[in-house]
């Protein structure tokens, strides 16, 4: 649900944008009166994808693991994208949570490495303290204490 939201928040600008210039090129002759009709039912139909459709395949392809030592994550629509993160290359843990996120009390933890970050969507806030508090406690080193 947080997904398809925070997908709202960007598709009714596009599809009133579209549906605007549309509006304008309607008023053209020829070619550019054709790109008129087309151009709003395209948008409202990348929209529609974008919106009801992506997020929910998105969220149903999400799977994650933690062991001691590696965060397997694997995620993709269409195409799957794993990543195997062994514990000992992360180098610290956040938790993100934004407007949408924070309306149903999840929140995304945020793995950071020195290849850049990754994270772990859209987990109940509480699930996700336990998480990031979890990693923490692995990537300690006896040097930290």
């Amino acid at each position: 649900m947080v997904w398809t939201v925070e997908a709202l928040l960007w598709g009714v600008p596009v599809a009133a944008a579209a549906i605007w210039f549309g509006a304008l090129l309607r008023r053209e002759g020829g070619a550019l009166h054709d790109a008129g009709v087309v151009l709003p039912w395209l948008a409202l139909l990348v929209v529609f994808i974008g919106v009801f459709v992506a997020p929910t395949l998105e969220y149903r392809r999400w799977r994650w693991r933690l062991d001691d030592d590696e965060l397997d994550l694997r995620h993709g629509a269409v195409t799957e994208i794993r990543s195997i993160i062994p514990v000992a290359r992360i180098q610290h843990v956040d938790i993100k949570r934004t407007f949408v996120a924070r309306l149903w009390d999840v929140a995304a933890v945020v793995v950071h490495t020195a290849a850049g970050h990754t994270e772990i969507p859209a987990l109940p806030e509480h699930e996700a303290v336990q998480v990031r508090d979890r990693l923490a406690g692995l990537i300690r080193t006896p040097d930290d204490v």
